[in-house]
């Protein structure tokens, strides 16, 4: 996942996917390529696609300061390119209502119990 804004009450994310067995993905219009090499990324291991025909938003919630994965960021050139093309198409398609996504802080920690742990474990 990318994060693609970032409001008071929610986070906007891209998600992305792995290439290898789905070279057809990259037919779909609503798929944004995105290379592994030139230059070569730490945070993706192989070629990508972000998928622009989704909207996906989960609660800006305390817990998920603490849950970063990792700290390596997609190159500046790439991430631009893929935010620029995530905007425009979300900006002049309309996106099928079960492509459109919210996960509410009961739900994110429904599915990640230790988040919480995490959290009151890192305040003290």
């Amino acid at each position: 996942m990318v994060i693609a804004d970032i409001k008071d009450d929610y986070i906007e994310v891209i998600a992305l996917d792995k290439t290898r067995g789905k070279l057809h993905q990259l037919f779909h219009y609503y798929n944004f390529y995105i290379s592994y090499d030139n230059p070569k990324e730490s945070v993706i291991s192989e070629d990508s696609y972000g998928q622009l025909n989704t909207k996906l938003t989960i609660d800006n919630i305390e817990e998920l300061k603490n849950a970063r994965k990792t700290l390596k960021k997609l190159s500046t050139k790439k991430l631009n390119a893929l935010l620029k093309e995530y905007k425009d198409y979300q900006n002049n398609h309309n996106l099928d209502e079960k492509r459109v996504v919210h996960m509410s802080r009961n739900e994110i920690l429904k599915l990640n119990p230790k988040l919480d742990k995490i959290t009151i474990t890192n305040r003290d």
